[in-house]
C-alpha cells in the first residue's frame, strides 16, 4: 500500500512539474462556461457558490456505464461508497451530507433536466436513469436549501443529451467480469425544431460476492421542441424494471479475512433482495416574455412499486407502493443595465406531494408471512422563495430567502396493536448571502453564508425502535449553517480553485442498529456537529491532446455534542467520511484514441460513532480506453477498461454503526470490461 501511495505522489509531482513547463493550446474561453444549477444562470467564474461542472459529451463512449459514481469521480468534497451493492444503491455524501444513508441518497437534492429526482421527503435514487444518456453534471458543494428546499445539503444536477447534429442510431454492447452484460441502443432524430433522444438498455451482473446479482432494464426518452426563439419545451419519460437486486450483507472483520466473496449467512437464509418498477413523466417550459422577463415552469409525476426481503423475520418482508408528483414555476427579471451594473431578480414557488403505502410482513426464510404493519405515509410540501443578484462593477451579490411548509402524516390501518396514526409539521425558513469579486479577468474571490434543513424521510420515521407502527416522533429535522470562502483562477491554460468551509449542524440524523432488531436500521438525532474542510482542484491542458485534473479534500468533521445514554461522544469524528481524499485523472485524446487513467486515494475513516473501528486508506486506479474510426457512414467504437488496476484489497462500503461489527462490504478485485459501440 505504501508503495502504491508513493507512486501516486511521484506521479502527482511529475504532473505538476510538467504543467509548469508546457503551455496549453486550448482555445475555449473558460469565462463562457455557464452553470444553471444555481437557478440564476451565471458564469462559473462569477458564482458565489462552490460549483463543479463535468462534461461527458466526449467521454461516454469509453465508460462502463454501470454506476453513477463514474460520473462524479474527482469532485472535491464529494464522497461515494457502495458502488457494487445494487440493492442498497449508491451512497453519496457532499461535505458530510448524505453519509448517514443506509440505502439510497439522502441529504442531497438530485435533479434530472431541471426536474427533481429526489422525492419530496428527501430520498434520492437514480436507478431509473440510463447512465449513457448523461451529457453534463453540475454539483453545488454545500447547503443550498434557499435554491431547492428540503434535503439540499448539496445539489447534483444531471443534464441528458438534448441536441444532436444529425440523425443516428447507436447500438452498444458491454461485457465484463462477474457475468456483467449491458445491451443498449440509442437513437436521435431531429426534424426542424423538434429533437427526440431515445435510449433503452438491459443490464445484468452476477456480482463479485455470493448473492449480489442484479438485473435491470429501462427506457428513457427526451423530446425538445422550440415553438419559437422565445419558447422551448422539454418532455421527459422513463421506465425502469429491476426484478432483482440481491444484497450480500455486511461482514465482520474475521469473515472478510476468511472469505471476501461470501455473503452473510443470514442474508442467504432470508434471501435478501429487492425489486423495483418505476414510471416517471415530466415537462419543463421556458418562455421569454420580453428581453428582460423570463417565465419557466416544470411538472412531474411518478409511481414506484418496491418490494424487499430483509435478513430478519418480524417485518422483514416489505412492500411499498409510492406515488409522488410536483410542480413549480418562477419569474426571472434581468434589468440588463449597461456598464456591468444590473439586477437579476427571481420569484418562484414549488409544491410536491408523496404518498407511500407501506406494508411489512414476516420474512419466513424468504417466504412472505403474516402482516405486521400496514400504513399510509404522506408528505406534502409547498415553498415560496425570492432570489436576487445585483452586479455593481466588479462585485456580484446574491441573496435570498425561502419558506418551506412540510406536513408529514401516518395513517395506521393495522389496529391489532392500537392506532399509531399521527402527523408532524416540519417547516423551515432558509436564507443565503454571497459575494463574488472580480480581481482581474482571470481571478475571482467569492464567499457565502447559507442555511439548510433536512427532514427525516418517511422510511426513517417509520423505522420505530419500539417496534410499533406510526412515526418515530422523537426525530427532528437536521439544520445547518454553512460559511465558505474561495478563490478561482481560470486562464486559457489552466483552472484552479481553493475553498475553505465551516459548517455547524444541529440534530444530525445518525443511523444505528439494535440487538433486539438485528439488521434493521434506526435513526436518532445527534446533538451538534462541526465540519471544517478544504477543497482544492487544479486542471491543466498540457497540450492539444493531453490534460490532467487533480483534486484534494480535507474533512475535519466532529461531534460538538452527542450523548448516547451515559456515553459522551463529544469530540469524536463523524463516521463514514475520510479525513483525506485525493484524485488525479489524465486524459489523452489523439488520432481517434481516448485514454483515461483515474487514480483515487481514500484516507482513513471511522465505521462507528465511538471511533473504535477504523477503515484503512487505499489507492484505486481505473483505466479506460476507446478508439473511434470515423471513416465512412458507420463509426465503430471499440472500448475496454480495467477497474482496480493494481488489484487493491479494500472495502466498497462501510455500514455505519452496524451491530455485531458487520461494517464491511468487500470491493471487487481487478475487473476487466470491454465492448463496442456503433454509430449509424
Amino acid at each position: 500500500m505504501k508503495i502504491k501511495i508513493a507512486v501516486f505522489i511521484v506521479f502527482f509531482g511529475f504532473s505538476y512539474n510538467l504543467f509548469a513547463q508546457i503551455d496549453s493550446l486550448q482555445t475555449v474561453k473558460l469565462e463562457a462556461v455557464e452553470v444553471s444549477a444555481t437557478k440564476i444562470s451565471n458564469s462559473l467564474l462569477e458564482s458565489t457558490w462552490s460549483v463543479s461542472k463535468l462534461d461527458f459529451k466526449s467521454k461516454q463512449d469509453q465508460m462502463q456505464q454501470l454506476s453513477f459514481s463514474e460520473y462524479v469521480q474527482g469532485v472535491p468534497g464529494l464522497f461515494a461508497l457502495n458502488t457494487n451493492n445494487f440493492s442498497q444503491d449508491l451512497r453519496i455524501s457532499i461535505r458530510g451530507f448524505g453519509a448517514r444513508s443506509a440505502f439510497g441518497i439522502r441529504g442531497i437534492k438530485i435533479l434530472v433536466d431541471g426536474i427533481p429526482e429526489t422525492t419530496p421527503d428527501g430520498q434520492g435514487q437514480i436507478d431509473n436513469l440510463s447512465l449513457g444518456s448523461i451529457s453534463l453534471v453540475e454539483v453545488i458543494r454545500g447547503p443550498s436549501s434557499l435554491l431547492y428546499g428540503n434535503a439540499s445539503g448539496g445539489v447534483i444536477s444531471i443534464q441528458t443529451t438534448s441536441d444532436i447534429e444529425k440523425n443516428y442510431i447507436k447500438p452498444a454492447m458491454t461485457l465484463g467480469r462477474f457475468g456483467m452484460e449491458n445491451l443498449q441502443i440509442e437513437a436521435g432524430v431531429k426534424k426542424k425544431n423538434t429533437t427526440l433522444i431515445l435510449l433503452a438498455n438491459k443490464i445484468k451482473t452476477n456480482g463479485y460476492r455470493a448473492q449480489s446479482g442484479f438485473e435491470s432494464s429501462g427506457i428513457n426518452a427526451r423530446i425538445k421542441h422550440e415553438f419559437s426563439e422565445k419558447t422551448e419545451i422539454n418532455l421527459l419519460l422513463n421506465y425502469t424494471d429491476s426484478p432483482v437486486a440481491e444484497d450480500a450483507g455486511g461482514l465482520n472483520f474475521e469473515s472478510v479475512i476468511a472469505n471476501r466473496l461470501q455473503a452473510r449467512d443470514r442474508n442467504v437464509s432470508y434471501k435478501t433482495q429487492e425489486a423495483v418498477k418505476q414510471f416517471k413523466t415530466g415537462f419543463s417550459l421556458k418562455y421569454q416574455i420580453n428581453p428582460k422577463l423570463l417565465f419557466s415552469t416544470y411538472g412531474f409525476s411518478a409511481s414506484r412499486d418496491f418490494s424487499a426481503k430483509l435478513p430478519f423475520a418480524f417485518g422483514g418482508a416489505v412492500s411499498l407502493n409510492r406515488s409522488y408528483s410536483g410542480q413549480g414555476a418562477q419569474f426571472n427579471y434581468n434589468s440588463g443595465s449597461p456598464n456591468n451594473n444590473s439586477n437579476n431578480f427571481q420569484l418562484g414557488y414549488s409544491w410536491a406531494k408523496q404518498s407511500d403505502l407501506r406494508k411489512r410482513y414476516y420474512n419466513n426464510l424468504g417466504a412472505r408471512g403474516d402482516l405486521t404493519l400496514i400504513q399510509r405515509e404522506k408528505f406534502d410540501a409547498i415553498s415560496f422563495y425570492l432570489l436576487d443578484q445585483i452586479s455593481i462593477g466588479k462585485y456580484k451579490l446574491v441573496g435570498g430567502i425561502r419558506y418551506d411548509s412540510n406536513k408529514l402524516e401516518a395513517v395506521d390501518y393495522l389496529f391489532e396493536n392500537g392506532n399509531d396514526s399521527g402527523s408532524l409539521f416540519l417547516n423551515s425558513w432558509s436564507s443565503s448571502l454571497g459575494v463574488n469579486y472580480k480581481i482581474n479577468t482571470k481571478s475571482y474571490l467569492f464567499t457565502s453564508v447559507g442555511t439548510s434543513f433536512e427532514t427525516p424521510v418517511l422510511s426513517e420515521l417509520s423505522a420505530n425502535p419500539n417496534g410499533s407502527g406510526g412515526f418515530n416522533s422523537s426525530l427532528s429535522a437536521q439544520r445547518a449553517l454553512n460559511k465558505e470562502i474561495g478563490y478561482r483562477y481560470f486562464s486559457v491554460k489552466s483552472e484552479f480553485e481553493i475553498v475553505l468551509f465551516d459548517i455547524n449542524t444541529s440534530n444530525d440524523l445518525v443511523p444505528y442498529e439494535l440487538e433486539s432488531f438485528p439488521d434493521r436500521t434506526f435513526y436518532r438525532n445527534a446533538g451538534k456537529t462541526n465540519r471544517t474542510g478544504l477543497e482544492l482542484s487544479f486542471s491543466k491542458q498540457i497540450s492539444d491532446f493531453l490534460d490532467t485534473k487533480i483534486s484534494y479534500t480535507f474533512s475535519d468533521f466532529s461531534y460538538k455534542s452527542f450523548q448516547i445514554g451515559t456515553t459522551d461522544l463529544a469530540g469524536k469524528k463523524l463516521p463514514g467520511i475520510p479525513k483525506h481524499m485525493a484524485s488525479i485523472t489524465s486524459n489523452l485524446v489523439k488520432n481517434g484514441w481516448n485514454i483515461s487513467l483515474i487514480n483515487r486515494l481514500q484516507g482513513n475513516l471511522f465505521a462507528d460513532d465511538a471511533n473504535e473501528v477504523k477503515e484503512k486508506a487505499f489507492l484505486v486506479s481505473n483505466l479506460n480506453v476507446s478508439f473511434q474510426n470515423g471513416k465512412g457512414k458507420i463509426s465503430w467504437i471499440p472500448f475496454f477498461g480495467i477497474n482496480n488496476l493494481w488489484n487493491s484489497i479494500y472495502n466498497d462500503n462501510i455500514r455505519v454503526n452496524a451491530f455485531g461489527g458487520r461494517y464491511y462490504e468487500p470491493a471487487p478485485t481487478r475487473y476487466i470490461f470491454g465492448g463496442i459501440r456503433v454509430i449509424i
